[in-house]
């Protein structure tokens, strides 16, 4: 039993903290080098960039050498949320 307990504890604390957000692209997206060079233009460095499960914008990328996850929004190209990775 104490063993069972501690196995759910470990597998809970493995998991993420952070849920990415979603999005719902529409007909008339913004292109993503939009959202690259914006990111670029405060300073960021991009890394890589892909499309989330949840259809956003995710760049890694470097800003003031941090390691950060950024999310844009596809429709409006605005920056959703941004995380140290």
């Amino acid at each position: 039993m104490k063993k069972t307990i501690i196995a759910a504890l470990l597998t809970l604390s493995a998991a993420p903290a952070f849920a990415e957000p979603s999005c719902t692209p529409g007909a008339d997206v913004t292109p993503v080098w939009q959202s690259l060079q914006k990111f670029e233009e405060e300073g960021g460095e991009v890394i890589s960039f892909k499309i989330n499960d949840g259809q956003c914008y995710e760049i890694y990328g470097k800003v003031d050498g941090v390691n950060m996850e950024i999310f844009f929004d596809p429709n409006t190209g605005e920056e959703l949320d941004r995380i140290e990775a």
